[in-house]
């Protein structure tokens, strides 16, 4: 459906003849003496459009007969004149129509009113924002009519902007898309219980937690830059409003020419440009205002740089330092951040209480504990225990994880041996990978940025399912 204007120009200075599709938002309403309709029309920008149709004896059909029969969020074709000037606010335009045309009908009952309401028009109170938190699970039960509600689709189109404004950056940088399978033989000993195991004719498959692997081989085939943008699979039992077992990822690997700075710089460009293009770029601040019907937090993302125009990177052991000093909790240098404390981190550096830079919404924690993240990353150059890796915070929640990879295939057939639980490299799953750093594999790293969090924390939307026309969860299958 398209909310696209066709004007006809007219002679002698009479009003443009205007066309354009709408859905009917409620009942029309009938003069007392049949003369005349009123229709409250929706597009799909959000705007809403109170058009009037009169009775004409000369008429072979009737469109106040018309109008009248019209049910709620039937699809109509209009064409008439527009009596006030129509642009981007949230007021009723008014219009005067001279013919409609039924694209198609929909049933009298509609499964839940209260979606409907979610689009605020004219003499509607929008539910409070606890009330529409409670609707979440009603709302993707009728996610097409919720998605119906422009605020609701403005995530939809935002996301798809990322995607857009992702591969036009990676193709000024000379990266290429390589598609990753989304079956894949290998598993990782110990976190069995993490994938999705899956019949593949007379063997088991299973769906791709990480594109990483089939993308580091590519690198071993001298493709250099390469990134997919893709679905990947994760069996996350919690449905909390905070994860997806189907998600979107972009995730990129390529060689490095001197160290593993270059991939924290490549993730903070990417990242800048990515945010910045969302917030200036015209066709994305409409749609981020149009989210801010339902999103109160919609267009107040911060992005604080610092004087060489870099978003702040602290190091892990800092950012626990950060947590007892500043923020008073009680933080374990030796334990992964809690959900917690990542929130707890990214409210600090958001505020004026922050000594790392201007308040921003997104930052980088970085060397990670080796005892934290997989075996087959590069260890510090300090020696201390830490890794060549980060995590991106956004809006309190990691959202990208980066490092070196080993390149040497001694030193990762010795990390997978050291692993609480080994890796066999000279089985079939295994092989390829361990075949492609045999080869000769060049110097590398990167990272996976999950897009629906990026979008989630640029909106600030509580529920990581609202990035998601269809999300899949540990407890949704359906629509």
């Amino acid at each position: 459906m398209s909310s696209h204007l066709t004007k006809y120009h007219l002679p002698n200075g009479h009003a443009q003849t205007e066309l354009f599709d709408a859905r009917v938002h409620s009942t029309p309403v009938q003069s007392e003496d049949k003369s005349s309709a009123t229709l409250l029309l929706r597009r799909t920008d959000g705007q809403f459009v109170q058009a009037a149709v009169q009775f004409k004896p000369s008429a072979s059909v009737s469109l106040v007969d018309i109008a009248r029969g019209l049910t709620p969020e039937s699809l109509v074709r209009i064409t008439g004149r527009a009596l006030t000037s129509r642009d981007a606010s949230y007021d009723v335009a008014q219009f005067q129509i001279d013919e409609i045309v039924i694209l198609s009908a929909a049933k009298v009952e509609l499964p839940n009113t209260q979606i409907i309401h979610l689009h605020g028009a004219p003499g509607e109170v929008l539910p409070s924002e606890q009330s529409r938190a409670a609707l979440i699970d009603r709302r993707l039960d009728n996610r097409l009519l919720d998605a119906r509600v422009a605020a609701t689709a403005s995530i939809f189109k935002l996301f798809s902007g990322v995607h857009e404004l992702a591969v036009e950056y990676l193709k000024a940088q000379d990266f290429y898309h390589v598609p990753t399978p989304a079956l894949v033989n290998y598993e990782f000993p110990g976190e069995e219980d993490d994938l999705f195991a899956v019949p593949y004719f007379n063997k088991t498959a299973r769906l791709t937690p990480t594109g990483e692997i089939h993308l580091g081989m590519a690198l071993s085939a001298d493709l250099e830059r390469v990134y997919d943008f893709h679905t990947v699979f994760r069996r996350e039992p919690a449905s909390d409003g905070r994860h997806l077992t189907e998600f979107t990822m972009l995730e990129l690997v390529f060689n490095l020419q001197h160290d593993w700075t270059e991939i924290l710089d490549f993730a903070d460009g990417l990242l800048v440009s990515l945010l910045q293009s969302l917030q200036n770029q015209d066709k994305y601040t409409r749609l981020t205002k149009t989210a801010k019907r339902l999103y109160p937090l919609a267009g107040t993302f911060n992005i604080g740089l610092n004087k060489n125009g870099k978003l702040p990177r602290i190091r892990f052991g800092e950012a626990k330092a950060i947590l007892r000093d500043f923020v008073g909790l009680e933080s374990d240098d030796h334990q992964d951040f809690t959900r917690a404390e990542e929130a707890a981190l990214g409210k600090f550096l958001a505020s004026d209480r922050s000594h790392l830079g201007p308040p921003t919404d997104v930052f980088f924690v970085t060397h990670f504990p080796k005892h934290l993240r997989s075996c087959n990353i590069y260890p510090s150059e300090d020696e201390d225990g830490t890794t060549q890796s980060f995590d991106v915070i956004l809006r309190g929640q990691e959202c990208v994880t980066g490092c070196r990879l080993l390149h040497s295939a001694e030193e990762l057939r010795t990390a997978f041996a050291n692993r609480p639980h080994p890796i066999d490299p000279e089985t079939p799953e295994w092989r390829p990978y361990m075949t492609a750093h045999e080869l000769g594999m060049p110097p590398w790293g990167g990272f996976g940025l999950g897009i629906n969090r990026l979008v989630q924390g640029f909106l600030g939307l509580e529920d990581i399912r609202e990035t998601v026309l269809f999300p899949r969860d540990a407890a949704r299958l359906s629509p």
